[in-house]
């Protein structure tokens, strides 16, 4: 479902689309292809890519200033291309219809970009873990943005009673994955959304709460940052 307040907080034009991963990976090893992004129609050219994690980096139409990165996995991909006035990302939204992932397709104007973030400044990202058990714990935190690029990924010990408060993590508006593992034993995937502040809408925070429980040992919160 792409939130109405992402619309109105962060882009100026958007459309719900599909991706052939497969179609999509073909031609990003051709090294030059073509799409179509809304209603521009935009040249790719691949001059570095790592095939086994699947990233390239390019430029469109002609100028090594357009910068161009594409994720291609195994089942979901991400695209970001920077015209210097505007930029498009493809992002999945992790809904589905049929078989198929539902992806957004955003354009965003730098100079209304600006203007919204004098209004609007961006909430960071953060996160709080606390230890409420009688044992310390380990937990590693990943965090990936809309763009499914890893951006954070640290490793805590946490005592009892101890309050771990992260740093600002990201501030690129949309929603960010995250892959937790306590005691190199339970993972589990949360999301949070970067947002605006004030009158818009603000970013969500998460608390990882570590319990005397062995069968669910953490609780999750999410509040409004």
């Amino acid at each position: 479902m792409i939130a109405e307040e992402d619309v109105q907080a962060n882009w100026d034009e958007y459309k719900a689309v599909t991706v052939d991963v497969d179609r999509l990976r073909e031609s990003l090893d051709s090294g030059n292809f073509s799409l179509m992004l809304l209603d521009e129609d935009v040249n790719i050219m691949i001059f570095k890519s790592d095939k086994t994690e699947g990233y390239y980096r390019g430029y469109a139409n002609g100028v090594a200033a357009n910068e161009a990165e594409f994720y291609c996995g195994d089942n979901l991909c991400s695209c970001y291309v920077d015209f210097g006035t505007h930029f498009y990302q493809i992002s999945p939204t992790g809904d589905t219809a049929g078989n198929e992932t539902i992806y957004v397709l955003y354009m965003t104007d730098y100079e209304k970009e600006k203007q919204r973030h004098d209004k609007y400044p961006i909430d960071p990202l953060t996160f709080e873990i606390s230890n409420e058990d009688s044992l310390g714990h380990n937990i590693s935190i990943e965090i990936f943005d809309p763009s499914n690029s890893l951006i954070f990924s640290e490793n805590y010990s946490i005592s009892p009673d101890e309050i771990i408060v992260s740093p600002d993590i990201s501030e690129v508006l949309g929603r960010h994955r995250y892959v937790v593992i306590l005691d190199d034993d339970h993972r589990f995937e949360e999301f949070a959304t970067v947002a605006r502040a004030a009158e818009l809408v603000s970013s969500e925070k998460l608390y990882f709460n570590i319990v005397n429980n062995s069968e669910s040992p953490m609780d999750v919160a999410v509040a409004i940052a």
